[in-house]
């Protein structure tokens, strides 16, 4: 008969730990709830540890180098919604899962929360433990969802929410991404024909003889130069990426880019209103779903990556704990959010209709951001061809100026 190790504290207050032989772990966590005992963790003991620790588990290996994407947790949560919903106890649910599943990472997780659900824990507590896979916004509303009897509703809720919070990122991305492939496929043929092309001309324009016009000199001296000095000029652009991405790293470097990142011409309104939309649409799910300001505040905070916005709702968090309304920090952080925001929360304040003027806030700074985007790709395109057009048109003229007076050298 296996054994199990057991942690867990008795209705005095003490934790205890011990080992206990059973068929089953659902069995072994029955029998010491049944004494009293408040459960922590429960595990099966190995049969021969040593052998194993020494072992070279290549599974373990593959397991801690796989990722859980965004994606795959929304398809997870999905799943475990329709299966609940269509009657499956949660056990068993994840036990499909987990067999079905192709991610290690994802397989290992799902054993560990399976395990913990057969151990006495509920569904929530035992997915707090993966903070970076199930985030508190999931956990929050799942607790929510065992305590109303609506699992499967909640999982669901939560799932939709995700997905739509997924949407509005690729959308963002998207956007950014066509400029910088336009930018940087622009900066190669540039240093394509002015590295590569003009030198190979120089050979046919020296036997011509005569003076290089200046644009042709110019285009000659930074493709000499960069030719020259294409180690320091490589060396030194590294030196700062490099220096870029510690400055983002360290924490109060991360808090003045995400502060000032909302400043930036063009780009810094759409990551303004992403921001407000994440917040809005966040808070008013959870507080839809019955749970305290506080807790949402909290699990909101939690959620967001901007360090500038976390401490505003932070800030938030400290004034509803102190007893004020959530509208008044939101009306002074208006270099993040603007008053509309605040004046609207406050109307939800007033009404009694908090959740529903988040959504609404969110539903407005969408379509506001889907505007944005739209005007900065219009904006940006005829910009880049403008620019690129005069970058080609400058070369194309140094060109052939150099060409007609070599020509004009040779006739003379």
């Amino acid at each position: 008969m296996p054994e199990y190790v057991y942690e867990g504290i008795n209705t005095s207050g003490k934790r205890l730990r011990g080992r206990v032989s059973g068929v089953s772990l659902s069995e072994v966590g029955s029998s010491l709830r049944r004494q009293g005992l408040r459960i922590t963790s429960l595990r099966e003991v190995d049969e021969d540890p040593v052998q194993k620790e020494d072992a070279l588990d290549l599974n373990s290996v593959l397991t801690r180098v796989s990722r859980v994407k965004s994606y795959d947790v929304v398809l997870l949560l999905r799943q475990l919604g329709a299966l609940i919903k269509a009657g499956v106890s949660i056990v068993l649910s994840l036990s499909i899962l987990e067999n079905q599943s192709t991610n290690r990472k994802i397989k290992q997780i799902l054993a560990d929360v399976r395990r913990k659900v057969e151990a006495g824990n509920s569904l929530s507590e035992a997915m707090q433990q993966f903070p970076r896979v199930f985030s508190p916004t999931i956990t929050y509303i799942i607790k929510t969802g065992e305590t109303s009897g609506l699992l499967d509703t909640a999982i669901l809720q939560v799932t939709d929410y995700w997905e739509e919070k997924l949407a509005l990122r690729q959308q963002i991305v998207t956007s950014m991404i066509y400029p910088v492939i336009v930018l940087l496929i622009s900066i190669g043929v540039v240093g394509f024909i002015i590295g590569y092309v003009i030198p190979r001309m120089m050979v046919f324009l020296e036997m011509m003889g005569g003076d290089l016009p200046w644009t042709t000199q110019l285009l000659v001296d930074i493709g000499g130069n960069i030719s020259t000095k294409l180690p320091q000029i490589g060396m030194g652009l590294g030196a700062a990426v490099l220096a870029g991405v510690l400055f983002y790293l360290w924490p109060p470097g991360k808090f003045f880019v995400d502060r000032h990142i909302f400043k930036v011409p063009i780009i810094g309104v759409i990551f303004q209103y992403s921001s407000i939309i994440f917040f809005a649409r966040t808070l008013a799910m959870l507080i839809g779903s019955g749970i305290s300001i506080v807790d949402g505040l909290r699990a909101t905070r939690d959620s967001i990556s901007n360090r500038a916005v976390k401490k505003v709702v932070h800030g938030m968090e400290e004034k509803v704990l102190a007893g004020g309304n959530l509208s008044d920090p939101l009306l002074k952080g208006v270099k993040i959010f603007p008053p509309m925001v605040g004046n609207m929360v406050k109307v939800g304040e007033e009404t009694g209709g908090m959740d529903t003027s988040l959504a609404l806030v969110a539903e407005i700074y969408t379509q506001l951001l889907e505007f944005r985007i739209r005007k900065m790709i219009s904006l940006i395109e005829p910009v880049m061809l403008v620019v690129l057009g005069g970058i080609v048109g400058f070369i194309a003229v140094a060109l052939v100026g150099a060409i007609l007076a070599g020509y004009g050298n040779v006739t003379g």
